[in-house]
């Protein structure tokens, strides 16, 4: 009897025909490998809350990027806002934000096991991907790059000598078409193999620029890339596996809709400003399209231009792993990367001749990987260096248009017979930031298990790394005539230019305890600590401000129980945790810019459950929940609030002088230096996150099948921005998907249809506070319901 895989959670499982031998009379559940601690194991020997999904869950969830990956995975928020390329990470509450080109990531992202640094590589689409593991907790003394809240590690379909294959084509609403395949060759039998893989992406958008008349336009996207592998085994010790690979994304990305609106009027009382127009009365003055925040869900802007979203990233990888023994493998993982965007926007968000930011940007990169694999009896280590260097270029400008003058001076106060008089934000004027920095980084780690029986192990890990960034940053503007700006408004405010230098070292380790009671649980408990480099904001702030911020560093702790009950058909997983984030870094918008600063501490903790269950072999169940409490333990030196005060005369609870003194004045409480976050949440982070599914298959004739599958998700409430205004906070929302399909066995072939978002649950993304509109609250727009059909063919 031929046996299929069916996909579930985590897991892939075998199937046949109803009317099956006495094997499908008990309930089955398949081992789950990872390589979570760079050796292949059971998912359930591993003392690291893992999620675990394979190459056939992903195709037939219509997985088709990391953006849709976030719904399946408890703990995991994947966000994007201005362009593709400001796309961010986030674990258990801990991510960085993508607007600084460079910063760190606290997610760890490895492609076939080379670390990528830029987090906006990873959003193109998921084709011939054999595996991806979602790690929670800090990661560095495995793993190339020392992280401190997880890392997600994607593995493609390696080539083989069976000539393995596919071929796929899918359609749906929005005009998008779907083109994908990949084919194996043997060039020299059990020597030589190749794989090629390519895909092609392209949909149109679903937000309409009014002013523009273009229907449908923003979030237009088109992608589409290669991959070539060649794998050559000259024996059975030794193995090489050359990758190189290119893909490239071109977006009419992102678009904002109005969350708060009606600022005609400035609240403030006791401000200087307290009773004149706000900015949405100027900009109907001006003839500006007025959107109002009751059509937040149209799907509709009104931008001077629609927004362009490009990058280009390739590179070219080998891996070499060599058995010194039946017990010693040697790997050496050598790769080069670059990785290229531009993006251009609408930074008013009106329709106004306002400001045009414009950025263009490079990144490079070369790694070198070694590690020694021991794998034993009783005892398992390995031990590794990692060499990583890279250089960062960006240039950003912002340019004046015609009106740019009349918005700013609403924005600073300036009384309208003075804006008219002309001269402070000139047409065509300009202010350009450029930045550089060179960066290298090297470590040493290791890990070590012990078994001192069969009940009880030990895993212990350390490693030290180093770091070394120069740091670069030139500021010019166009005239003279933009100096008297400076404090007033930060992009234009003339600033010395940076030219510094940030070394450091560090040394983390991981201790854990794992016991087995019985064959089937394991209950484990860890230590970790983690650490992310320093580095300086690439925005010019407010002068109060630190251009440099220090690195970051977390101790974490978990606690849990992955358990199988065979004779029911169960895996449930458990784990609890408590990090605790030293010199978090935070960016914010801060209405003028991205100031990024450290947060004295920021604690999280919570807890995950994983459930599978399969009762029958047609039939299965998952669950997921996560419970992820993230907040700044101590951030006194934070950013305000901007929309409350302005619309409800309300001033910041955190208000502080530059002393550090509370305001002691109307006029001091509306116009802080800065604002304490101390007891703040942590933005973008849901704490309560729910996923559940259920799939079931009918055996039909001929050898086909037909299977329905449904996913429901639960996002829980959440703060969209690191302000913590109140206007900023977002409810709970839940999200449906269902797919259906009939499989033809005899012919290797498969026919999907999909629905993400069923139910078209509105929702938005990040929120921030318009640019130079006190008052006005804007917030991403987000995926509506999609729907279509796949075509698959596998030989």
């Amino acid at each position: 009897m031929a046996a299929r895989v069916i996909p579930g959670i985590g897991v892939s499982l075998l199937a046949g025909s109803l009317a099956a031998t006495s094997v499908w009379a008990q309930p089955l559940l398949e081992e789950v490998i990872v390589t979570a601690q760079k050796r292949e194991q059971n998912l359930q020997d591993v003392p690291v809350a893992v999620s675990a999904f394979s190459g056939a869950l992903l195709t037939e969830s219509a997985i088709k990027d990391v953006f849709d990956l976030q719904n399946s995975a408890p703990g995991l928020v994947v966000d994007q806002n201005q362009n593709a390329t400001t796309s961010n990470f986030s674990v258990r509450g801990i991510g960085t934000g993508g607007n600084n080109f460079g910063f760190e990531s606290s997610v760890g992202l490895y492609v076939d096991g080379v670390y990528r640094s830029r987090q906006s590589s990873m959003i193109n689409q998921l084709v011939d991907v054999a595996s991806v593991d979602v790690l929670r907790g800090p990661q560095g003394t495995l793993f190339g790059r020392n992280t401190l809240s997880g890392a997600i590690q994607f593995t493609t379909v390696r080539p083989d000598h069976e000539g393995t294959g596919f071929l796929e084509a899918g359609g749906g609403n929005l005009s998008l078409i779907n083109v994908n395949g990949a084919k194996s060759f043997s060039v020299i039998d059990n020597v030589l193999a190749l794989r090629a893989t390519g895909f092609y992406s392209e949909r149109d958008g679903f937000v309409d620029n009014i002013a523009t008349g273009d229907k449908d336009e923003i979030f237009d996207r088109d992608r589409y890339g290669i991959r070539l592998q060649g794998l050559w085994t000259p024996s059975d010790t030794l193995s090489l596996l050359v990758i190189a690979d290119y893909s490239e994304i071109d977006e009419v990305c992102c678009a904002t809709t109005v969350q708060w609106d009606n600022n005609r009027l400035d609240m403030r009382i006791g401000s200087p400003t307290f009773g004149t127009p706000g900015t949405d009365a100027f900009l109907e003055a001006r003839g500006a399209t007025f959107i109002p925040e009751s059509r937040i869900f149209d799907q509709k802007v009104a931008y001077s231009f629609n927004p362009i979203s490009q990058n280009e990233d390739y590179g070219l990888s080998a891996q070499l792993d060599w058995d010194l023994s039946t017990e010693l493998t040697l790997t050496s993982i050598t790769a080069w990367r670059q990785f290229e965007s531009f993006d251009e926007i609408d930074a008013d968000f009106t329709d106004l001749d306002g400001l045009t930011d414009t950025n263009d940007a490079d990144q490079e990169q070369f790694s070198q990987e070694l590690r020694l694999t021991y794998t034993g009896e009783r005892f398992n280590y390995v031990v590794g260096a990692y060499y990583f260097e890279q250089d960062l270029n960006s240039s950003s400008t912002l340019t004046f248009g015609d009106d740019t003058e009349f918005i700013a001076g609403a924005f600073l106060g300036i009384p309208l017979e003075q804006i008219f008089m002309g001269g402070f934000f000139p047409p065509d004027g300009w202010a350009n930031d450029v930045n550089q920095q060179e960066h290298q980084s090297w470590a040493v780690f290791g890990q070590a298990d012990y078994a001192f029986n069969e009940k009880w192990m030990v895993t212990a890990g350390l490693r030290y790394s180093d770091e070394d960034k120069k740091l670069k940053a030139i500021y010019t503007e166009s005239g003279f005539e933009l100096a008297f700006l400076t404090g007033d408004f930060p992009p234009t405010t003339k600033r010395p230019n940076v030219d510094d230098r940030l070394t450091d070292d560090q040394v983390t380790g991981t201790l854990k305890l794992s016991w087995f009671p019985s064959d089937t649980v394991m209950v484990y408990a860890s230590v970790g600590t983690g650490y992310k480099a320093g580095g300086t904001n690439t925005d010019r702030i407010e002068p109060a401000f630190d251009q440099l911020f220090d690195a970051e560093t977390s101790t974490s702790y978990e606690l849990g129980m992955k358990a199988e009950f065979p004779d029911q058909g169960v895996r449930l997983n458990i784990a609890l945790f408590q990090a605790e984030v030293e010199d978090l870094q935070v960016g914010t918008f801060t209405g003028s810019g991205f100031n990024v600063q450290n947060a004295a501490t920021a604690d999280t903790y919570g807890g995950e459950v994983e459930l599978f269950w399969q009762p029958t072999p047609t039939f299965n169940m998952t669950a997921g929940y996560s419970k992820s409490v993230a907040d700044f333990d101590e951030f006194e030196k934070g950013n305000c609030w901007v929309t409350t005060p302005f619309r409800d005369g309300i001033p910041d609870s955190g208000a502080r002088n530059a002393d550090g003194s509370l305001p002691s004045t109307p006029e001091e409480a509306f116009n802080p230096a800065f604002c304490d976050r101390t007891d703040g949440r942590i933005g973008t982070n849901p704490e309560d996150f729910f996923v559940l599914s259920a799939r079931k298959e009918w055996t039909l004739n001929n050898g086909a099948a037909l299977w329905l599958k449904g996913e429901y998700s639960y996002i829980g409430d959440q703060v969209m921005d690191q302000n913590n205004d109140p206007r900023s906070e977002q409810d709970s929302y839940e999200l449906v998907n269902l797919h259906a399909g009939l499989i033809f066995d005899n012919i290797a072939t498969s026919v999907t249809l999909w629905a993400r978002n069923l139910f078209d649950e509105e929702y938005y993304g990040t929120a921030f506070p318009a640019v130079i509109q006190d008052g006005k609250q804007l917030a991403y727009v987000r995926e509506p319901r999609t729907y279509g059909i796949t075509l698959r063919k596998d030989f």
